[in-house]
């Protein structure tokens, strides 16, 4: 029996709700038909096959299948899709470990470089899957689920109707998954379901009781699509030599700015501004803005037509003082001058050690009184209870009304770092934070115009540099990345995200940023594997 929580009441069940919960679960297995099954009590058979050369040995558990590095292998099972019937897609397994190929074991690209435990689904239209490592389950794209996946067998199942795919652990269901499955087949018209490694760089092992898949009138109605989502062609962003992580605006009155990386991912790396006037189609560098480490990062129209731009980095003082570079544009972004920035943040978030780090954001916006906010996040090293050195993240607002020389703490938006905030109106706003450890962005929210912020809770979604923009439908559009380049849309401020998108599954940062440039339509501009931008209209239909 398992325990279930309910939001509602903050209680666990009791039994006679357990047991209406259980009493469904059974019927709806009772419904399944299952089309392809392996019990782990003997090596797979048809209609399984070996792709590879899997280890694979018979254990008193089940199968044992281990990826040491000398290959891939994994069983594979053919099967015919029938109708709309919804999927499912069970295994349990325990995971032995993974190796990858940094620390952790959690640093793959699981369409470029496969997985070294992995269950795949392909409907013959769309594929994805499941993807395990020691501290976590994910499918192959951007849902995560924080697990042990180690110490004991665990029962995974994917429930997938059309183009979404609920990710369920122990007979709780851990992912929503809207649009988790909508991956384009790789060999379109062939539907199979296989087990074991795909992997070319990582190495892993996992024991197997069993596979199956199964196919069962859908248990809960298609619902219609909240949005229409068109992609555009897409276009690159040449330059001489790469870069990378880009950070867009709209300046309004036909200019557009983009600060770009342009070094080693590293920190006090160059930056380069770039300017469009032609929608975003050819950039060109701001002269003496470009391969500087006092490149400003984000860019604000003033009321004046000025334009207002902080440097990404900020250096700390022999006194103890934080200095930044205030770049200070005139409309056309063709002339500049630049100064010394003072950004104060309380205590326990400045900067106090070698290591010590406040960077700005890209979020910046003019406010009544005739200052402006920008979002920063601190990176700052601490020491724990053990008395071990740690690296705490937070993110921040500061607040400046002198024209950008000093930066006075308004209010901490949450833990992390790679904030993103977005102004909703009426002081109601929402910041989505990039993930950590377990790489879920996390999301917050203020009701009093961002100087106290509600706990964070966390996304299914992950995970690097979240972008978010309040289009004129009244649409919330978030964009992330890694390992592809994503997009997610809310229709009730970001309480709710109901509808994703996938752009690109290209690898590389799958750093993202977007601005409605005309009513409906998104510039999406990511780096994978190149600086590269598209068209994305959005049309609300409910």
């Amino acid at each position: 029996m398992f325990q279930r929580r309910f939001r509602s009441t903050g209680l666990f069940a009791v039994p006679a709700i357990l047991a209406l919960v259980h009493a469904a679960a059974l019927r709806a297995d009772d419904e399944v038909e299952w089309l392809v099954v392996y019990d782990g009590k003997s090596l797979p058979s048809a209609p399984w096959s070996a792709v590879g050369e899997p280890e694979a040995e018979l254990v008193a558990d089940g199968l044992h299948l281990a990826d040491s590095g000398d290959g891939f292998g994994h069983y594979r099972a053919e099967w015919r899709p029938e109708g709309d019937r919804e999927i499912i897609v069970e295994a349990v397994v325990k995971l032995g470990g993974v190796t990858g190929v940094r620390s952790g074991g959690s640093t793959l690209w699981p369409w470029r470089d496969g997985a070294p435990e992995m269950v795949q689904i392909c409907d013959g239209r769309h594929q994805d899957g499941l993807v395990l490592f020691p501290t976590q389950a994910t499918n192959f794209t951007d849902r995560f689920i924080p697990m042990s996946t180690t110490g004991r067998f665990h029962t995974y199942r994917l429930v997938i109707r059309g183009t979404d795919m609920e990710m369920w652990v122990d007979g709780e269901r851990r992912v929503e998954g809207r649009g988790a499955f909508q991956k384009p087949a790789d060999a379109p018209g062939e539907a199979f379901v296989q087990f074991g490694s795909t992997a070319t760089k990582a190495t892993g092992d996992a024991v197997w009781q069993s596979v199956r898949l199964g196919v069962r009138k859908p248990s809960a109605p298609m619902e219609e699509p909240p949005l229409r989502i068109s992609l555009g062609e897409g276009w690159e962003i040449p330059r001489e030599f790469r870069q990378t992580r880009p950070y867009l605006y709209d300046m309004g009155d036909g200019l557009m700015l983009m600060s770009v990386a342009q070094g080693p991912d590293a920190f006090y790396e160059p930056y380069g501004l770039l300017k469009s006037t032609d929608g975003g189609r050819n950039w060109a560098p701001v002269p003496g803005l470009d391969r500087q480490e006092t490149t400003p990062l984000p860019c604000l129209r003033r009321p004046d037509g000025s334009i207002l731009a902080m440097s990404r980095w900020t250096w700390t003082q022999p006194d103890g003082r934080v200095v930044g570079k205030t770049v200070v544009l005139d409309s056309d972004a063709e002339t500049y001058e630049m100064f010394d920035n003072e950004i104060r943040l309380p205590q326990e978030y400045t900067n106090e050690s070698e290591g010590d780090h406040i960077i700005c954001e890209r979020h910046i916006w003019n406010d009544d009184d005739g200052g402006a906010t920008m979002v920063v996040w601190s990176r700052k090293r601490v020491k724990s209870a053990s008395g071990r050195s740690a690296t705490t993240r937070h993110s921040h607002l500061v607040r400046s009304t002198d024209g950008g020389r000093t930066w006075d703490h308004f209010g901490t938006v949450g833990p992390g770092g790679e904030p993103a905030v977005v102004r909703l109106g009426g002081g109601e706003m929402t910041a989505v934070i990039r993930g950590e450890a377990d790489f879920r962005m996390r999301q917050t929210f203020s009701s009093d115009g961002g100087r106290t912020w509600s706990e964070p809770t966390l996304l299914e979604v992950g995970r690097v540099l979240p972008d978010l923009v309040l289009m004129s439908n009244g649409v919330l559009a978030c964009s992330y990345g890694r390992p592809a380049s994503c997009l997610m849309f809310s229709l009730d401020g970001g309480r709710t995200w109901p509808h994703h998108q996938v752009v690109s599954y290209l690898v590389g940062f799958n750093y993202t940023s977007i601005r409605e440039v005309s009513p409906g339509r998104l510039l999406y501009v990511h780096d994978a594997p190149k600086i590269n931008a598209l068209h994305i209209d959005v049309e609300r239909l409910r």
